[in-house]
C-alpha cells in the first residue's frame, strides 16, 4: 500500500501539503469477563497503512490504538425473525458513530 505507482497518482492529485493516509482497521471480540462478568465486545482497533507492516504489527512500537468497543449482543428483546435486522442496524448504527470523527476529517481535511 505504500509502494508503487498507484500511491503517486493519487499524491499528485492532492492539493499542496495534503497526503494520502489508507485507514487499516481491525476487530476481534473479547471477553470481559474480568470487568462485567460474561459480557463480550468487539474492541475495534486503527492504524495507518503509510507504516511498514513490519513496525505496524510490533506491540512495542505502538502504532496500533484503541477507537472503541462494538456491542455484542443477544438482541432477545425482539422476535426471533427480526433479530438478524436488528443486529445489522446496531451494527451499522455503531460504526457510524465510531467513525463520525475520522468520516469528518476525511472531508473536511
Amino acid at each position: 500500500m505504500w509502494t508503487g505507482n498507484w500511491w503517486w497518482d493519487i499524491q499528485s492529485k492532492l492539493p499542496e501539503g495534503a497526503v494520502v493516509m489508507p485507514v487499516i482497521l481491525s476487530s476481534d471480540k473479547t471477553s470481559l469477563s474480568q470487568f462485567s462478568g460474561d459480557k463480550k465486545a468487539w474492541p475495534v482497533y486503527l492504524t495507518i497503512g503509510n507504516i511498514s507492516k513490519d513496525v505496524r504489527c510490533q506491540v512495542s512500537a505502538h502504532a496500533t490504538v484503541l477507537i472503541g468497543y462494538l456491542p455484542v449482543l443477544e438482541l432477545n428483546c425482539f422476535q426471533k425473525k427480526s433479530q438478524s435486522v436488528m443486529g445489522y442496524h446496531l451494527f451499522h448504527h455503531s460504526i457510524a458513530l465510531l467513525f463520525h470523527p475520522l468520516a469528518s476529517a476525511g472531508c473536511k481535511g
